[in-house]
């Protein structure tokens, strides 16, 4: 297991910690089955971090674990705003509007969220079961063969997939975002940086089109990038580990305090110095 970063001791009974070691916390807790425990580590960062996603991606599959449909969907739609193709968010959301009856909105739900991850299976699941009754054959369609050549690296595959893909449905913002990321990792470096403009200023929560913008612009492209990239994902986490880019960032110091910092104390290996 890797380790966590460790905490430091600091005067007048707070401490700093590292992000990153919040986070992986979190993720030892989700683990272990413990989600009120992840959730609660989850409110500590989003005190200091406040849009922080990949603490609002955690909320969403701790609600999950706890089936706390209407929390988990509140969280999922912060989320999607950030990352129009999260997987997660759409299978919490989709279960919830399923949950409410409200069948049709959910089969479309069911199919997005099928379109980003077509092999997970809670996600495979609801997909069948909100279609069983229709004539709709399950299957992978273009958008979920898209996400396989993106998952896997084929940027070139999955940058022609998606020129196609938005061709068809032009507000599709998940392909969007999709297309300028295999195009950036391709290397058609014009056209990525075209669509992240063409991002920001539509969608400007949209964080891959922020962290484009940052790497292929120019100094003002950069110093607008700051701000929205350090509010969502400060030491690149999110980018790094859910969307499989490669990303180095400092790490992040967050002063806590020494109750808060306490919801660490029995993690393992330990984190106080």
């Amino acid at each position: 297991m890797q380790e966590i970063p460790q905490i430091t001791p600091h005067v007048f009974g707070e401490t700093v910690v590292e992000l990153a070691a919040l986070s992986q916390a979190m993720e030892l807790r989700l683990a272990a089955g413990q989600p009120e425990a992840a959730a609660a580590l989850a409110q500590v960062v989003l005190l200091r971090v406040p849009r922080h996603l990949a603490s609002y991606e955690r909320l969403v599959r701790a609600a999950w674990m706890l089936k706390r449909w209407q929390e988990g969907e509140d969280w999922a739609r912060r989320l999607l705003q950030a990352d129009p193709g999260n997987a997660v968010a759409w299978r919490s959301l989709a279960f919830a509007v399923e949950q409410k009856g409200m069948l049709n909105a959910a089969r479309s739900m069911w199919r997005r969220a099928f379109q980003c991850h077509p092999y997970d299976p809670e996600i495979r699941s609801g997909l069948t079961r909100t279609h069983h009754q229709h004539s709709e054959q399950i299957g992978l369609d273009s958008a979920a063969l898209a996400t396989l050549y993106i998952r896997a690296g084929r940027w070139a595959h999955a940058a022609n997939a998606y020129r196609q893909l938005v061709r068809v449905e032009p507000k599709r913002l998940d392909f969007q975002v999709n297309w300028m990321v295999a195009a950036w990792q391709q290397g058609a470096r014009q056209e990525a940086y075209q669509l992240a403009r063409h991002i920001t200023a539509r969608s400007p929560h949209t964080l891959m089109a922020w962290v484009v913008l940052a790497t292929l612009g120019d100094t003002d492209d950069r110093a607008l990038a700051r701000n929205p990239i350090q509010t969502m994902d400060p030491d690149g986490e999110f980018v790094q580990a859910w969307l499989h880019i490669p990303w180095d960032r400092p790490q992040t110091p967050i002063r806590v305090t020494m109750k808060e910092a306490a919801l660490l104390a029995d993690i393992e290996p330990p984190v106080f110095v």
